[in-house]
């Protein structure tokens, strides 16, 4: 026992002498418990200008809570909500250590916007202060006082790059047609949105046309002649015509559009609209081969693009009947046509007359161009006869003077109505001729004389029961390589460009799998599940597709030993044959009408949801 109680006082000596040799701990902060807190404010209403935006307008303070001498570490938060809501949205405003603060105009216009209130709108108030030590410690809650708040509005100035009037023309369709700028919204921290708004002058801005900016100032931003184009035909400028058009911009806070708008000046510019180029062109109705039928026969009754802003046809008309233009074959949603069997102005939609457009009083062979730039149409009767099929002989070819030629490889493709296309080596030093009819000399088509240009001149007719002035071989460039031959029998011409595509390019193009309405059934039923030929290398379709789906192209309906595919849904490269990933091209995610659009050319296709 004795030692026992040895070992205990050694032990307390021990934590005695421990003890001694350590820091004495500082003491906790100390802060009472507070007191309750009371809110001033210098008004019960406040009203402020633009010229207050950095301006104090509305002043508050507030008693001492009494927690602590040391108020470096006292906290106030100030809310502003609407009358009635019990602060459930309150604005806030965080003040350290200071009894007061005072808001500028741009923190009332801030608070109203926060709280959904239009420009120059007014709305009552709750204002409240939260006061704690620390970290929300022992926090005390004001009084609530009321204030009227309204809010303002601060101008904007539009100003065009010119306001001359402008004559839009679709050969210039990417240029910039006009530009603006504007002043900034001076809304303090908050995000602010703009629109350029488009309207026909005198109509108030009934049915603008609206152009978003999305949380940011572009002030300078400007419209292409197509942009303006569109634009001006949406706001209820007919193609082909003029009208003053009105423009403003508004600023908004957010990116709703909604809350706190704010419009610039009017400015009014005088345009002059062309009719939009559609990107293909068709014929239909009982003056045509293929009567009212839509689809309609491809390609025989498919316009050529001529240039820019026109389209032309030769074509078979009948006495004493009529027809419609159509932008999309098997579509009779959108039509052109006219009141003139010879030509007038072009009409379309709701615009073109019930009987249609009337065909010429005799029946026969005519040319039709449709100008969409002066949005007219002529119609003329030609002697001109369009063959069947196309076909290259000569020196300057892989197959020499051979005739019959090698097909297809030396067999235009027939692009449309009047146009024949093909992709093919040609040889320096050599000349071609086109024949109609392979391996039959009888008839053929050539140039005048050999200086004309070898990347295109004008072609002409020549047979021994018809002869003429055309009877000289076309002469091949002077380098040889890959080159695309467009034979135009409406322009009655010829081109030759080199070719930098990087694909072979198919006669057709259909589509097949579990993607499509057909599935995948082979042949596929045409024309739904068929492209439409472009130009020489470019295709288009516009079909329905399945989500989680898959599909290929084939360029023979019928057939699977050739095949296109890609391995993304929306955009990729063009994968031919057994480069054609084994899970063929996927569908895209959402199910829907799209338009496929495949470009040889480029060896690149895209899809885009209609």
């Amino acid at each position: 026992m004795k030692n026992f109680i040895k070992y205990i006082s050694l032990a307390l000596a021990a934590v005695a002498v421990f003890g001694s040799c350590q820091k004495k701990a500082d003491p906790l902060p100390f802060y009472g418990s507070g007191k309750d807190v009371t809110l001033q404010i210098s008004s019960t209403s406040v009203k402020p200008a633009p010229s207050d935006a950095n301006k104090p307008v509305l002043n508050l303070s507030w008693s001492d809570p009494g927690f602590a001498t040391d108020t470096s570490n006292y906290k106030y938060v100030l809310e502003f909500a609407a009358s009635g809501s019990n602060f459930a949205n309150p604005v806030a405003y965080t003040v350290m250590t200071q009894r007061a603060y005072s808001l500028i105009g741009n923190d009332i216009n801030n608070i109203l916007a926060g709280l959904g209130v239009p420009v120059n709108g007014s709305k009552d108030l709750d204002v409240r202060l939260k006061a704690s030590y620390a970290n929300n410690n022992d926090m005390k809650i004001s009084n609530v006082l009321k204030v009227s708040a309204t809010s303002y509005g601060v101008p904007i100035t539009l100003t065009p790059s010119s306001t001359n009037a402008i004559v839009l023309d679709v050969k210039n369709a990417t240029n910039k047609a006009v530009g603006f700028s504007w002043t900034e919204s001076p809304y303090g921290g908050n995000v602010i949105s703009y629109a350029l708004q488009i309207a026909v002058s005198g109509t108030n801005f009934a049915n603008p046309q609206t152009i978003k900016y999305d949380g940011a100032l572009n002030s300078g931003s400007g419209l292409t002649v197509n942009e303006l184009n569109n634009l001006a035909i949406a706001a209820g400028v007919s193609g082909g015509s003029s009208k003053n058009l009105d423009f403003r911009v508004v600023s908004s806070i957010g990116t709703s559009y909604s809350n706190f708008m704010v419009y610039s000046n009017i400015v009014s510019i005088n345009v002059t609209t062309f009719t939009p180029v559609p990107p293909a062109l068709y014929i239909v109705g009982d003056a045509t081969p293929g009567g009212w039928d839509n689809p309609v026969p491809v390609p025989s009754q498919q316009f050529s693009r001529l240039d820019d802003v026109s389209y032309g046809i030769i074509i078979n008309l009948t006495a004493g009947k009529s027809y419609l233009l159509l932008p999309v074959n098997g579509d009779w949603s959108h039509k052109y046509g006219g009141v003139s069997a010879t030509g007038g102005p072009l009409l379309t939609d709701d615009a073109v007359p019930g009987s249609n457009t009337p065909s010429p009083a005799t029946s026969g062979t005519y040319k039709i161009v449709v100008n969409f730039q002066t949005a007219t149409y002529t119609v003329t009767p030609v002697s001109t006869t369009i063959p069947d099929n196309l076909f290259i002989v000569g020196d300057a070819t892989d197959g020499g003077w051979n005739n019959p030629v090698p097909v297809p490889s030396q067999q235009f493709t027939r692009v449309d109505a009047v146009t024949f296309g093909l992709i093919t080596k040609l040889t320096a030093g050599g000349s071609y001729l086109l024949l109609p009819e392979n391996g039959s000399w009888d008839q053929k088509y050539a140039v005048v004389n050999s200086s004309v240009n070898p990347m295109g001149d004008v072609f002409g007719y020549y047979s021994g029961a018809n002869p003429s002035q055309y009877n000289t071989n076309i002469p091949a460039p002077s380098t040889t390589g890959m080159y695309q031959i467009l034979v135009n029998f409406a322009t009655g011409k010829y081109t030759v460009t080199p070719y930098t595509g990087v694909l072979p390019v198919p006669q057709n193009l259909f589509i097949v799998g579990d993607a499509t309405p057909g599935g995948w059934d082979n042949p596929v039923p045409v024309p739904s599940q068929q492209f439409t030929r472009l130009s020489l290398t470019h295709f288009q379709l516009k079909l329905a597709l399945n989500a989680g789906k898959s599909y290929l192209l084939l360029p023979v309906n019928g057939d699977w030993s050739h095949k296109y595919g890609g391995t993304t849904a929306m955009s990729g490269d063009i994968l031919v044959d057994d480069a054609v990933p084994g899970s063929n091209t996927p569908s895209p995610d959402v199910a829907g009408t799209y338009l496929i659009d495949m470009n040889f050319a480029t060896g690149k296709y895209t899809l885009t949801k209609q």
